[in-house]
């Protein structure tokens, strides 16, 4: 099964990416089932190694913070452009989180070598014009949620799109 670890958004901050728009004349973007920022993708494992992450995640503790959602961004960069996201501010505390994640689960994954925290907006397939869509995204957010958990999360790949369980949650 694919599974990851991610923060779960709050629906009053989702509601307000999903109102974000791009005119098909534009570019076509094809926006996420669901909002989250991804704190560590683990990929396709087996329910063997999935006991062992669920057990060693049950293990960390944090103190909550807050991030506040920041500009937007483009993967790989503007030239040109695959992923449309949002980033937050600060990074410190979820930087954080993130290596007490992967210093827990060291023994079964390799470590990652980059973690740049943002929430997806969208995948980009049909860019027709760049210098417009840059318009539509140039958007500054400042609002403010609090992280008090995360979860382990189960993606799976429909005909309708990617369906997402949460299979336990760790404050």
């Amino acid at each position: 099964m694919r599974i990851f670890i991610a923060i779960d958004l709050p629906e009053t901050i989702k509601e307000k990416l999903k109102k974000i728009k791009v005119d098909e004349r534009i570019a076509e973007v094809n926006s996420p089932g669901d909002y989250h920022l991804t704190l560590r993708f683990l990929g396709e494992i087996d329910n063997k190694r999935l006991e062992l992450v669920k057990n060693n995640l049950r293990k960390i503790k944090f103190k909550s913070f807050k991030l506040k959602l920041n500009k937007v961004g483009f993967f790989p960069n503007f030239d040109y452009i695959n992923i449309v996201w949002v980033g937050v501010t600060p990074k410190r505390k979820i930087i954080e989180l993130k290596q007490r994640i992967d210093d827990t689960i060291m023994d079964l994954f390799s470590r990652e070598k980059r973690f740049d925290p943002h929430i997806t907006l969208g995948r980009v397939k049909n860019m027709r014009d760049k210098d417009k869509f840059r318009e539509v995204f140039d958007l500054e957010f400042g609002e403010e949620f609090k992280v008090d958990k995360f979860k382990l999360i189960k993606s799976e790949l429909t005909k309708e799109g990617v369906k997402y369980e949460a299979l336990e949650e760790y404050a």
